[in-house]
């Protein structure tokens, strides 16, 4: 699963594109014990949750506590934009001496 998400963290900024990763989604079954089906039913908390991930992953200084990201953040807006996951990920592409 491969979700883009925008990230817009004030009024004016511009946004910031993000892709869920295998760890991003793992952690945040671990945390709201969710599957990955419960991915086509996501809300803001999910999408929000993905976003405070791939940017800790990513290096950024934020507060440990996501929920304390979310209320020092009111402006930040987190959208999904597509489900960028290949739909078919082993499909049989020729390779050398097939």
């Amino acid at each position: 699963m491969r979700i883009k998400l925008k990230l817009t963290r004030t009024t004016n900024a511009e946004p910031e594109y993000l892709y869920t990763t295998l760890f991003s989604i793992a952690l945040w079954e671990e945390k709201f014990n969710k599957k990955p089906l419960d991915a086509q039913n996501s809300g803001f908390r999910d999408w929000s949750f993905w976003a405070y991930t791939l940017l800790k992953v990513r290096g950024e200084k934020l507060p440990d506590d996501f929920m304390k990201w979310l209320e020092e953040n009111p402006e930040m807006t987190v959208m999904p934009e597509a489900d960028v996951t290949n739909p078919n990920p082993t499909d049989a592409a020729l390779i050398d001496g097939n």
